[in-house]
């Protein structure tokens, strides 16, 4: 089989079921740009910049988060459309980035978390579905979030989308947000900028609603 011809979201399903060198390898190639680039933004919103050591780690766990539970998040995997997989990717990735430096950061600064909740962006509550969403279904919940995000580049700015997962990824107060390099906001700023996107999310996800047919002439008659 060559694997360089198949659709990243046929290969993760191969790789979920095989130990093949050449599939993790092809796999690898595939995802670790993507990764990459996830774990240098979340970095630089951390830290203001990207050290490579601290990447290349990132990258590493991330593919350590796929083998786990012998491949669940590969197994449990569910394409929802071309490529949908680099979506997956992109959300464990930036899962994964945020707990390493969250890992460092906690140690300095305490405090509960406080975030708005999807269901009510008027609100303060925890993170929708914490407890009721668990492993590769929360993952990909957020994944087609992340997705509907960058939808609209002309509307959400990416220092908004990493807030974002910042406050419902990580639980980060308003406060510990505004306090990293590159934020530039304060938390007030931050929590305006959450409500402002969760009440947009809230809008975009909504059901559509059929629009009525027009009448017919008997109809109308």
């Amino acid at each position: 089989m060559d694997e360089s011809n198949l659709p990243v979201n046929e290969l993760a399903k191969a790789c979920a079921d095989s130990a093949d060198a050449a599939e993790w390898q092809e796999l690898l190639v595939r995802c670790a740009p993507i990764a990459s680039l996830v774990a240098a933004r979340v970095a630089r919103m951390w830290l203001g910049s990207a050290p490579a050591s601290s990447v290349d780690d990132i990258v590493q766990d991330v593919f350590l988060k796929l083998c786990e539970g012998q491949r669940r998040i590969l197994r449990d995997f569910k394409p929802r459309g071309e490529d949908s997989f680099l979506g997956l990717v992109r959300t464990v990735s930036a899962s994964v980035a945020n707990d390493y430096f969250r890992r460092h950061y906690s140690a300095k600064r305490g405090g509960k978390a406080v975030t708005i909740g999807l269901d009510d962006g008027s609100s303060l509550a925890g993170p929708p579905g914490r407890e009721e969403i668990a492993g590769v279904q929360k993952a990909v919940l957020f994944s087609e979030i992340d997705r509907k995000l960058r939808s609209a580049p002309e509307l959400i700015a990416e220092r908004d989308r990493i807030i974002f997962w910042l406050c419902y990824l990580q639980g980060l107060t308003a406060e510990e947000i505004a306090a990293l390099p590159g934020v530039g906001l304060s938390a007030k700023g931050v929590e305006s900028a959450l409500r402002r996107l969760t009440m947009w999310l809230r809008r975009e996800m909504e059901p559509r609603k059929p629009e009525n047919p027009p009448a017919t002439a008997e109809e109308s008659g």
